[in-house]
């Protein structure tokens, strides 16, 4: 069983390295979220999973005598040696934009990527602590869009932070009432000037294209192509992350968490990520 942020001693081992609660609440700053718990867990799991790749990082890396590398360094050298990551070729783009675009030329669609931070309606003042940290992404990003992904990645509590917040080409309707109201207004590249609350807590979204309803694959650019090359590559980067993260922790002796528990289930090690919808919901 895990254990609770308010216990004592060394909680966590991983192989026979020991992570200390003091350890975990020094590392839980970096990870904001809607409840203690839910903070002590992320915190946890990084410590695990830094460990874990450290670990195989000085077991497989060639280390010259007197070489000094930061924690980063090493687990940079490491998953680029370990982690291979396909190229798309023009055919494989070129089905990836029929697949995700051809299902949308009933009606008009968005390009449209968000930041959620969850919030529980039925917990005091939560609703104003996941508005206020909100508030704050905003604000930086209005004047530092080019920081959206990273944002996302790591504080998104949402699916769609494994792809940077993007939550693919998506038909108007399919958008949350909320985003679809939202949105009319907005210009190509431009936030919404406010926060969105829904059901699954508040969100910062931005458009990124609209498309009519006459929108055919060949109107993509070249530009609009190279963007959905890197996204691929990118998502097929983090994607082979995870199961490389996931195999090591299974081959692992991990004592005091369950670093799967509240994890999304990982995704096909073959083909390119589908763009599908992020429906927003805290993973369970």
């Amino acid at each position: 069983m895990m254990s609770s942020p308010n216990q004592t001693g060394h909680t966590i081992f991983v192989n026979d390295t020991a992570i200390s609660l003091e350890d975990v609440q020094a590392e839980m700053p970096h990870h904001k979220t809607a409840s203690l718990q839910a903070q002590w867990n992320d915190a946890a799991r990084a410590l695990v999973v830094k460990t874990l790749l450290l670990d195989e990082a000085r077991k497989k890396l060639d280390i010259k005598s007197g070489e000094s590398l930061t924690d980063e360094a090493l687990i940079q050298a490491l998953l680029e040696r370990e982690v291979e990551v396909p190229t798309p070729t023009d055919d494989e783009l070129e089905r990836w934009s029929a697949s995700n675009i051809a299902h949308m030329q009933a009606g008009p669609a968005m390009h449209v990527r968000h930041i959620l931070v969850y919030a529980d309606k039925s917990m005091p003042g939560s609703v104003e602590t996941a508005q206020k940290r909100a508030q704050e992404f905003l604000d930086h990003l209005k004047s530092n869009a080019i920081d959206f992904e990273q944002v996302a990645a790591r504080y998104s509590e949402c699916p769609s932070s494994s792809r940077g917040g993007d939550l693919g080409i998506m038909q108007e309707q399919d958008l949350l009432p909320e985003f679809r109201k939202a949105l009319q207004t907005v210009q190509e590249g431009e936030f919404y000037d406010g926060l969105i609350e829904t059901r699954y807590g508040v969100h910062i979204v931005q458009l990124l294209k609209k498309f009519s309803a006459e929108l055919k694959v060949e109107a993509l650019n070249k530009e609009e192509k190279q963007r959905i090359r890197i996204f691929l590559e990118d998502s097929s980067w983090k994607q082979g992350v995870q199961n490389y993260i996931a195999m090591l922790a299974s081959k692992a002796r991990i004592k005091g968490f369950d670093v799967f528990s509240g994890t999304t289930a990982q995704a096909s090690s073959t083909g390119w990520p589908d763009g599908g919808n992020c429906t927003g919901k805290k993973p369970s």
